[in-house]
C-alpha cells in the first residue's frame, strides 16, 4: 500500500526558499539584458562609407541581437515553469492536510455514533 509522509512545514521551508531563490531571476534577466545590449554596441557597427547617419550594427551586433531575442522565450519558460511549480507543491501540500483533516473528521464521526443494537439476534451488535 502506498504511504504518504509529508512534512508541512518542511515543504513550506524549502517552497520559501526556492521562491526567495526564483525572485531573484527577474534581476538576473534584465541584468543579461543590459550585457547583451552592451556587447551588442561594444561589437562595432558597418559603416558604408558615410552613406547614412547612423552606422548599421555589425554582424556581431546583429548575432547577440538575434541570440537573445531566441533566447526570451525559453529564459521566460524557465521562470514561468518555477512559479508554478512552487505553487504546485504548495497546492499539494495543502491539499495533503486537509485531507488528513477530513479523515481524522470522518474517524472521529464514526466513533462519536451510538452503536446499533439489534434485541431481535442476542449477542450480535455492532455500529451503524
Amino acid at each position: 500500500m502506498t504511504k504518504w509522509n509529508i512534512d508541512p512545514a518542511g515543504v513550506g521551508r524549502i517552497v520559501g526558499e526556492a521562491g526567495r531563490i526564483a525572485g531573484h531571476f527577474e534581476g538576473e534577466l534584465k541584468s543579461i539584458s543590459s550585457h547583451l545590449e552592451s556587447a551588442m554596441k561594444a561589437a562595432g557597427t558597418l559603416d558604408f562609407g558615410g552613406e547614412s547617419e547612423t552606422p548599421e550594427v555589425g554582424l556581431v551586433g546583429v548575432t547577440l541581437g538575434q541570440y537573445s531575442a531566441a533566447q526570451q522565450s525559453d529564459i521566460a519558460f524557465i521562470v514561468a515553469r518555477a512559479g508554478k511549480s512552487l505553487q504546485g507543491a504548495v497546492d499539494a501540500t495543502e491539499e495533503y492536510d486537509k485531507g488528513d483533516l477530513d479523515m481524522a473528521a470522518n474517524a472521529q464521526d464514526k466513533a462519536l455514533k451510538a452503536p446499533y443494537i439489534n434485541l431481535d439476534e442476542p449477542g450480535k451488535k455492532g455500529a451503524k
